[in-house]
């Protein structure tokens, strides 16, 4: 109870905190961008730890928390927390580094020996949960009079990511990680991954080229995947003696500095070859997957991802909390808007829901691995996140995703909870 009073008065003193300085006349760059740093971090804290306390993930919490700041308005309140973000070079900055970051992660949970490995059961699932999501996407923007071309692609994409860590955690936490189900849900979701890159890397160039040709198409898909082949090659012969290299020292911090910059480089990588840098990150990621590395003897079994933690959790808290501060509440009085909200869940629950029951075999519980499939969870925001900052979505329709990510995110767990005994 002390340590909710304790976070409560914190919130409370970051939502003060900013208004009180600018109600003093207070406007320099630095102290804006100090006060909403606080005021985003704090409320991201506190509401992620009140909504895991309510059994839901701190992703939720802290979307939450950023759709609370941007709807200030709705309260009377004064205070135009979207435009703040806009104006903010190192808010827009941030964010492209935390979807780097982020796909950096992605690509470190994402083993290769277990890609190559994943059975019939885990591919069948993978590939019918990207495209059975994106077809059932492509159909319901036609009967929702969405507009054509690349717009209804980036809602059938935002539809096929899926997003494994959530289930994974809740699959530990009854002890059936091991179990030939979870299993399949989670070697699908390896696939899965790699499959929703390699459409965002398609819709993306589409998007910065401003064309959409079959033959720039195919062009595109070619240099995804040479990209992704090329940097593996190169990658695997080279990163051995990297890593031995930085391996002589026994600080922390170098192995820290050196997966920012390898995050980074490859990320540079990609824009030079016309990519999304974010393919890049989750190529450099998937270098480093399952890499155990010696830092000393305080140290000894940390994996990169562990030590790269501190810095990608706050800055993907920024990046979550201006997601959620870019969705406008007044878009639920639009009757259309509450129509698209709900095709677009049924969409994602059913379309994943349904790919479970491509598994063969004994021992499985289909309808409890297409469940596991459901949350969308971060993937799905990369996508409309990208689409919004490049003028595909309009703020009505990706506010609508967004919290349709929401809606999966939360009931992909509820739903599979009472099937675990199954598993």
């Amino acid at each position: 109870m002390k340590r909710g009073k304790r976070i409560l008065l914190l919130v409370l003193v970051a939502a003060l905190w900013p208004s009180l300085a600018w109600a003093s006349g207070v406007s320099e760059d630095f102290t804006r961008t100090t006060l909403a740093l606080i005021l985003m971090i704090t409320l991201a804290d506190g509401c992620g730890l009140l909504f895991e306390h309510l059994g839901m993930p701190s992703l939720v919490g802290e979307i939450t928390a950023g759709i609370l700041l941007g709807n200030l308005a709705l309260l009377g309140i004064d205070f135009n927390f979207p435009a703040l973000l806009r104006e903010s070079q190192f808010m827009t900055y941030s964010s492209e580094l935390a979807l780097v970051l982020l796909l950096f992660l992605v690509g470190l949970e994402s083993d290769m020996r277990d890609l190559l490995s994943v059975g019939r059961n885990a591919t069948a699932v993978a590939f019918a949960g990207v495209l059975l999501p994106v077809l059932l996407g492509l159909g319901a923007c036609v009967m929702l009079g969405i507009d054509g071309g690349i717009q209804e692609w980036f809602v059938g994409a935002t539809l096929a990511a899926t997003s494994v860590g959530i289930t994974a955690k809740l699959l530990a936490s009854h002890g059936v990680i091991k179990s030939p189900s979870a299993e399949v849900i989670l070697g699908a979701a390896v696939i899965d991954d790699v499959l929703g890159i390699l459409l965002l890397a398609v819709l993306a160039s589409i998007v910065v080229s401003g064309e959409f040709a079959y033959a720039d198409l195919f062009l595109i898909i070619a240099k995804a995947l040479l990209f992704f082949a090329g940097a593996l090659f190169v990658g695997q012969r080279l990163m051995p003696e990297i890593v031995h290299m930085v391996a002589l020292t026994k600080h922390a911090s170098i192995w820290t500095g050196f997966a920012f910059c390898l995050a980074l480089g490859f990320a540079q990588l990609a824009a030079f070859a016309g990519l999304a840098p974010l393919i890049g990150a989750f190529v450099a990621g998937l270098l480093l997957d399952d890499v155990d590395f010696r830092v000393g003897d305080t140290l000894q079994k940390h994996t990169l991802e562990e030590l790269i933690r501190p810095i990608s959790d706050i800055l993907i808290s920024i990046f979550f909390v201006g997601i959620g501060a870019l969705v406008q509440l007044e878009v639920l009085l639009n009757p259309d808007i509450l129509l698209t909200i709900v095709v677009l869940t049924t969409v994602a629950v059913v379309s994943k829901g349904a790919a479970g029951y491509l598994v063969k075999g004994e021992g499985f519980d289909r309808l409890g691995i297409g469940l596991g499939m459901i949350p969308r969870g971060e993937v799905g925001l990369v996508f409309a996140s990208f689409a919004f900052a490049h003028g595909v979505f309009q703020p009505q329709n990706y506010s609508a995703l967004v919290l349709v990510v929401l809606a999966s995110t939360v009931l992909g767990p509820a739903l599979l909870r009472p099937r675990l005994a199954r598993f």
